[in-house]
C-alpha cells in the first residue's frame, strides 16, 4: 500500500495546483489536508506484534525539506487496479490516519457484503479502526457490522509477522480467497517506481496529474490484456 519515495517541497498547490479534484485515483486535496490537520497531535500506538518500522517510526521519519515522504494507495487484490480515490502523499512515514482515510474514500458508495482487506500491517492497523472511523466525516462512514470484513497479511510479508498473526492473518486458512497473495501493490511499483525519478522535484499539482496519469494507463493496460491473461493462465 505504499510507494516509498520523497518529494520535494516545490511549489505550492496555489501556484501549482491539480487539474483534478479527487476525480480520479488521488483523493480531494483540501479535504485531505483538513482533515489531517485536525490530527496533527495523535501519538499512534507502538506495535505489538514485530518491530515494524512503517508503524513504530511513523512519527519520526525525517521529513525536513520534504513535501512527502511517500505516495500511499490501495489496489485490487484480486486485478490489481489502483482504486479510485485511494491514493495519497505521506507526511513522516505510513501513519494509520493516511491510510484510514485512503481506505474509507475508496469504499465510499460501495455495495458490498464480504470485504477481503489486505494490508504489511494489518494485525496492527486493524485493531482501533472502527474507533478511529468515528472521526471521519459522515460521508466516508462504513457499516461494518453489516458486512463480513476480514484482513490479511500479503502471503511474502507473512513471515516477518510473529507465529499468532502467521496464523490468524493468512490468506491459506480462509475460505473464498482462492490463491490470492495479497502483493498486489508491490507488483505495482516496478511500472510506477522508474517515474519517482521525475516526479520528486515536481510541484503538488504537477506531482499528482502525472501519477494519475499512469496509474490510469496501468488499470487501461489491465483492462484491454485481461482476456489473453485469462487464456494464458488456464
Amino acid at each position: 500500500m505504499e510507494i516509498d519515495h520523497n518529494r520535494q517541497n516545490i511549489s505550492s498547490d496555489q501556484a501549482d495546483p491539480s487539474l483534478s479534484k479527487g476525480w480520479v485515483y488521488f483523493v480531494n486535496e483540501k479535504d485531505y489536508k483538513t482533515f489531517l490537520a485536525k490530527h496533527l497531535t495523535d501519538v499512534q500506538e507502538k506495535s505489538t506484534c514485530s518491530s515494524h518500522n512503517a508503524v513504530n517510526m511513523a512519527d519520526t521519519k525525517q521529513s525536513q525539506g520534504l513535501a512527502a515522504t511517500g505516495v500511499g494507495t490501495v489496489d485490487c487484490a484480486c486485478h490489481n487496479f489502483k482504486r479510485p480515490n485511494g491514493v495519497r502523499d505521506l507526511q513522516k512515514g505510513e501513519k494509520y490516519i493516511n491510510m484510514d482515510y485512503l481506505f474509507f474514500s475508496t469504499l465510499r458508495g460501495m455495495q458490498l457484503e464480504m470485504l477481503n482487506t489486505s494490508y504489511d500491517i494489518a494485525c496492527q492497523w486493524h485493531k482501533n479502526l472502527w474507533a478511529r472511523m468515528k472521526s471521519f466525516p459522515q460521508s466516508h462512514g462504513l457499516d461494518y457490522l453489516s458486512k463480513v470484513i476480514r484482513f490479511f497479511i500479503p502471503k511474502f510479508h507473512l513471515p516477518t509477522h510473529i507465529a499468532k498473526c502467521q496464523t490468524i492473518f493468512s490468506y491459506n486458512f480462509m475460505c473464498f480467497v482462492g490463491q490470492t497473495d495479497g502483493e498486489a501493490p508491490e507488483r505495482g511499483w516496478l511500472n510506477i517506481n522508474p517515474i519517482t525519478l521525475s516526479t520528486k522535484a515536481m510541484g503538488p499539482g504537477c506531482h499528482h496529474d502525472t501519477l494519475d496519469d499512469h496509474f490510469r494507463d496501468w488499470n487501461w493496460k489491465k483492462t484491454v490484456g485481461l482476456g489473453a491473461s485469462l487464456l494464458n493462465s488456464k
